[in-house]
């Protein structure tokens, strides 16, 4: 059995298991061709850091955040897949500000003293993209009255539809896919999007071949069935560099420096 590990769990909308197991295997299988070993099955990791960092990491997806914040010092930058996203260059993304299908408010500077959800403080875009964002709008070091961490951008999503939380910023790649597949969301709009930055980078432990992997994971790509594709909006690969996501860094230590969130409140799961 193979000792490797891969781990991919940022675009894990409901609806999308199918697609993502279809995915799996077309890396899975270009990466073995490649002479690489590779696991049968991803694997499930709780706190996702644990596999982010397993020793034995061949193939992971991780936010940009803990990436330059974290990991980047300890992992291989595999390369950032381009998802297709409106509005942005190639390998970027951004975040959709989304509210209540109910609430009349149109611009984020409308939001202020409200709350706000949050899928996890180590997000870039549930978190760092609207701190930046909202940052030109806040009074006295503050901007949203209360945050709530909801653990995922489908539970806030939910929180917000039942008005729970009256905004939320969720991850562009995963508003488009749960518009498309997830009809639990349909109580939610958007009021605009963030500013783009370097998307969510594929990565492998310290050491492995991430060149030859980049190679493979392209190769995988190239053979995904059409529908599975256009589930992700997968187009690409791209050679990123560590470089690359500093910004992501600076401008969340430039927002925190102009407003910062109350006590965030764990919503329980029997809210969401």
């Amino acid at each position: 059995m193979s000792g490797a590990v891969a781990f991919l769990p940022m675009y894990a909308v409901r609806g999308t298991r199918r697609h993502a197991d279809t995915l799996w295997n077309c890396l899975r299988d270009a990466i073995r061709s490649s002479g690489i070993e590779a696991p049968d099955h991803v694997s499930d990791f709780e706190p996702r850091l644990k596999g982010w960092s397993h020793p034995d990491l061949i193939l992971g997806q991780t936010c940009g955040l803990p990436y330059i914040t974290r990991l980047c010092d300890a992992v291989e930058l595999v390369g950032t897949p381009d998802y297709g996203v409106e509005g942005c260059p190639a390998g970027f993304y951004h975040s959709t500000l989304v509210v209540s299908a109910a609430d009349a408010r149109q611009r984020l500077s409308d939001f202020f003293n409200s709350t706000l959800a949050i899928n996890g403080r180590d997000s870039q875009s549930g978190y760092g993209a609207i701190m930046a964002a909202a940052a030109p709008f806040a009074q006295q070091g503050r901007f949203f009255r209360r945050a709530v961490r909801t653990g995922s951008h489908e539970a806030s999503m939910r929180l917000v539809a039942r008005g729970v939380a009256d905004i939320a910023a969720i991850d562009s790649v995963t508003w488009r896919m749960s518009r498309q597949f997830d009809p639990g969301i349909s109580g939610v709009r958007s009021i605009g999007t963030t500013e783009p930055t370097p998307g969510l980078p594929f990565i492998a432990a310290s050491g492995k071949p991430k060149v030859k992997l980049l190679d493979a994971v392209r190769a995988g790509l190239a053979v995904l069935p059409l529908e599975t594709r256009r589930a992700f909006g997968l187009r690409d690969v791209l050679p990123f560099r560590k470089g690359d996501y500093e910004v992501i860094k600076t401008n969340l230590a430039q927002a925190e420096a102009v407003h910062s969130l109350p006590e965030i409140e764990d919503v329980a799961a029997t809210s969401r």
